[in-house]
């Protein structure tokens, strides 16, 4: 049976050209780990990976190397999307304000975790498993590439738990940055190990090649982010909103392939320009970009965990794997909790962020085959080996720490929307159960002392057994006055209006309270049992108030974190 399960899917893991069956297949057991490691209450994006683990080459291999390869442009857009939504989360407002405490953060955080690593790698490498310089000239280069954090990993969970606040503008920004500090380390990196290896290697061409790629990646976000700004000006249909963004962010992708520079710097830039030149028509920009780009989320994450392989590790690569990680982890919580410390940064910032750089994976793994091209042979295939392994550790462990320094800086769900106050409350949470009600048989005179007695626009009209009969509203009383000589004779059911009957219960959201309402034409709403027995009222403007209200308070609770 197992035998023919694997021939099985040995023959599909060989339709190399059937695409559509393989993103399936992708999305849907990556959706499905997701949803699993969610109920677990650990972050999905560790449920994407395992899933990949489990398909890829570690495990039933259907997704194998050369599938992966085929699905690189992808993993690209995946990647581009990615910054360029972290772009957009960079305002200048947030340089102005934090800019000083960034930069501080990010050379200790970065320095520290180069430092040691080198130290770590060099010293206890040459000791255990002899080999002398080699050992410390690896160092040299890890120690570059550990520098390097993910932004990948680290931003979804931030958008999965929905966190706003002086924690997550910080993260963010690091994140951001540390792509140039990577290259500019490993610049300095790879200049200085040839001569420690007896390798001769051009000094303008290892320190050249970071700064060609940071100066132009940066040139070609700023040129396609100006030019979506000029498009989105002259069509600003929301259809016509994502596809130019799409397309511009593919173009900029693109160029930043042929031209052989970080194109997540292009990305990143391109949300930069437009978010801080075009505030407006932004928010519109990356609403689209962000609802459209879950699907392709869940493909990066799956292939990182499909590319994981097993068998291509030694002890001594697994010795120094864990020397690299610890050596990282450490350098990287020590050097965010000093450089947050002398920064002045708020406590919660302080405590929490070296929790939230755990996770490296797009730059680490670049730097890593450009140091395989550099220095060919057995220290270019060590450092592909090591970071491709610990790489998989990190951005398993990275989601679940990032969740707890969110959920305990109290940062979590604070990043709401107007519709995500709706959707998460229900009616029975601000209904009145107890409304000003008016009996069907009284008079006139009567309902009017009601109206002046009482905050509501609508009463609700019930008979003796308190079943919902119709509504009076100001309309029904204007109309009333014509017939004022008359109060003593005209009764409740006399001017009700119909009321609109409609099945929704106290547990439904304030969201399908609204689309009811908007439906209808009404502002307000009565909620009613199975025999029509009324259970309580609500209306619009209650309903807006309350969310209003909940939103301000969020922004005072962010406020005061600052």
């Amino acid at each position: 049976m197992i035998e023919g399960f694997a021939s099985t899917f040995g023959k599909i893991s060989s339709i190399h050209t059937n695409v559509l069956f393989l993103l399936g297949l992708i999305l849907f057991a990556g959706a499905m780990g997701g949803k699993i490691f969610q109920k677990l209450k650990i972050p999905q994006v560790v449920g994407y990976i395992i899933a990949g683990i489990i398909f890829g080459r570690s495990g039933l291999n259907i997704i194998n190397k050369d599938i992966i390869e085929a699905l690189i442009p992808f993993n690209y857009f995946a990647l581009g999307l990615i910054g360029f939504m972290i772009g957009g989360e960079l305002k200048k407002e947030v340089f102005q304000r934090y800019g000083k405490q960034l930069i501080i953060i990010l050379l200790a955080e970065g320095l520290a975790a180069f430092f040691i690593v080198f130290l770590l790698v060099g010293l206890l490498g040459s000791l255990v498993l002899g080999g002398g310089v080699y050992y410390w000239a690896l160092g040299l280069l890890l120690g570059a590439i550990a520098s390097a954090t993910a932004p990948a990993a680290t931003t979804d969970v931030l958008w999965e738990y929905k966190t706003k606040g002086p924690l997550t503008t910080t993260v963010l920004g690091i994140v951001a940055l540390d792509d140039g500090l990577a290259l500019l380390l490993f610049a300095f990196a790879s200049s200085i190990a040839p001569s420690m290896l007896g390798v001769h290697s051009s000094l303008l061409s290892a320190i050249g090649k970071p700064i060609y790629e940071i100066g132009l990646g940066i040139l070609v976000g700023v040129i396609f982010g100006f030019m979506l700004i000029k498009i989105l000006r002259k069509y600003a249909e929301k259809e016509k909103i994502l596809v130019f963004s799409l397309c511009s962010i593919l173009f900029a992708l693109g160029v930043a392939l042929i031209m052989e520079i970080d194109m997540l710097l292009a990305a990143m830039t391109m949300g930069i320009v437009l978010v801080n030149y075009e505030s407006r028509l932004s928010k519109e920009v990356f609403n689209l970009t962000f609802g459209f780009a879950t699907p392709f989320y869940i493909l990066f994450f799956f292939l990182v965990g499909a590319k994981f392989d097993l068998q291509v590790t030694s002890l001594s690569v697994i010795f120094i794997a864990i020397l690299y990680v610890l050596g990282r982890t450490f350098g990287k919580m020590a050097g965010a909790y000093l450089g947050a410390k002398y920064s002045g940064a708020p406590v919660t910032v302080m405590k929490y962020l070296p929790y939230c750089l755990f996770s490296q994976a797009g730059v680490a793994i670049g730097l890593s085959i450009l140091a395989s091209q550099i220095f060919p042979g057995q220290i270019g295939n060590s450092i592909i080996v090591i970071v491709t392994l610990t790489t998989f550790i990190v951005q398993i462990i990275g989601p679940p720490c990032v969740k707890y320094a969110v959920v305990k800086a109290q940062e979590a769900g604070l990043n709401i929307t107007e519709d995500d106050v709706l959707r998460k409350t229900t009616i029975g949470q601000i209904i009145d159960k107890d409304p000003p009600c008016v009996n069907d048989n009284i008079q006139l005179k009567d309902i009017l002392k009601i109206f002046s007695n009482s905050k509501y626009h609508n009463y609700p009209v019930v008979d003796a057994e308190k079943r919902l009969k119709g509504v009076i509203t100001f309309e029904s009383i204007r109309q009333s006055y014509a017939h004022a000589e008359a109060g003593n004779i005209i009764l409740a059911h006399d001017i009700m209006e119909p009321v609109i009957t409609r099945k929704i219960s106290i547990n439904s959201s304030l969201l399908e309270a609204g689309e009811i309402m908007n439906k209808y034409g009404i502002d307000y709403l009565s909620i009613v049992d199975e025999r029509s027995v009324l259970l309580g009222f609500v209306e619009k403007r209650v309903i807006e108030s309350f969310v209003s209200i909940k939103l301000i308070e969020i922004e005072q609770k962010i406020a005061s974190m600052a």
